[in-house]
């Protein structure tokens, strides 16, 4: 992956993007960052924290409504967006979820979160797995 954004970036060069450049450069840093830290580690793993602090620092900017900052966010979050892998869609994910609570059979949140995102961490969305299983217990325990 990390070949991949340096290409990207060397494309957004010669194309003179520097929002692209800026982000790409962002991603490039924060994955040597990691590299000389010595920690073991997921190029991918990397980009989808950095997408989670651009999704954060957007938040933030809704709750202030401060709306030129907001749409430079979802920009630089679109752009990081390419670098990660398809999301499942929450029809896919509600059965996944249902599917595994079942057939595992697990106690609380905690332990469904576990099995869940052990399996589909690249392509799940903790937030909404986490509110699907609460809601799904809840159900079943009710």
């Amino acid at each position: 992956m990390k070949d991949r954004i340096t290409k990207e970036l060397k494309n957004a060069m010669k194309s003179q993007d520097k929002l692209r450049m800026s982000v790409l450069r962002m991603l490039l840093a924060d994955i040597t960052h990691m590299e000389k830290s010595g920690k073991d580690f997921e190029c991918a793993d990397v980009v989808r924290g950095y997408a989670k602090k651009l999704g954060k620092t957007i938040e933030e900017y809704k709750r202030l409504n401060v709306q030129d900052r907001v749409d430079s966010g979802m920009a630089e979050l679109a752009i990081v967006d390419e670098f990660l892998p398809k999301q499942m869609s929450d029809d896919e994910l509600e059965k996944v979820v249902t599917e595994i609570i079942e057939s595992q059979k697990p106690k609380d949140i905690g332990s469904a979160m576990k099995i869940v995102m052990g399996k589909y961490k690249e392509v799940a969305d903790g937030k909404k797995v986490q509110a699907l299983v609460r809601n799904l217990l809840l159900k079943k325990n009710s």
